[in-house]
């Protein structure tokens, strides 16, 4: 049986995985036993799984993750019971059991430069998208992701703010379908596009593909 470690800091590493967790992932206990699972797209995001998700796991606590398709619900990815490993993501990193609703990402990572652009980057190769629309016979693109969680998302404004990204934010009230509001943030065109995967470097090769259609506009 494989023995975890864990990280006693925030490295650049770990912050990248915190991004990973809450864009496609989700934990909690059952039976006082822990739970956790990470799941994208069963198509568009299995090379990035196996080409770094799994490393990623690997590198950081020594788990040795069992990728798989699960066709019922259209996802690729994995699950794992352990309870240290949920202990530690919950006590000590402080993130969400169950619904992903009111929490913030540690201190450490809003404070910090480096540590902002590898979470963004795990958050942005889960839960984000790169859209390319088309305006005057010209491809304009533009970056966006979402969250359910207002406290989250006033941080994220902060981390964009402070890494001087220009962004757009909406609000919007889904409470009449019995949903959560979801809370969106877009950053907007080409030169804004390209210091975004300048900078933050995006490791999801389905962005990086699409971006590459962009890249000498």
């Amino acid at each position: 049986m494989f023995k975890l470690k864990f990280p006693k800091e925030i490295t650049p590493l770990l912050a990248e995985e915190i991004g990973l967790h809450l864009g496609d992932g989700s934990m909690n206990y059952y039976k006082n036993k822990g739970l956790y699972q990470l799941r994208g797209h069963i198509n568009d995001d299995k090379e990035h799984y196996q080409t770094r998700i799994k490393l990623i796991y690997e590198e950081l606590f020594n788990l040795k993750i069992n990728l798989r398709e699960m066709p019922s619900s259209g996802v690729y990815g994995f699950q794992v019971w352990n309870t240290t490993l949920v202990d530690y993501k919950n006590k000590v990193l402080s993130l969400p059991l169950g619904k992903k609703l009111n929490f913030m990402v540690p201190k450490d990572i809003e404070r910090n430069k480096s540590l902002s652009e590898h979470f963004l980057r795990g958050y942005f190769d889960t839960e984000g998208c790169l859209y390319l629309e088309r305006k005057n016979n010209k491809l304009y693109p533009r970056v966006e992701f979402s969250t359910i969680s207002e406290q989250f998302f006033a941080q994220l404004k902060r981390i964009l703010t402070n890494l001087n990204f220009r962004f757009c934010s909406s609000t919007e009230n889904r409470a009449k379908n019995g949903w959560e509001n979801l809370y969106r943030l877009r950053i907007n065109g080409i030169t804004m596009t390209n210091r975004w995967f300048n900078e933050i470097r995006p490791k999801n090769p389905k962005h990086i593909n699409k971006f590459n259609i962009i890249r000498n506009l």
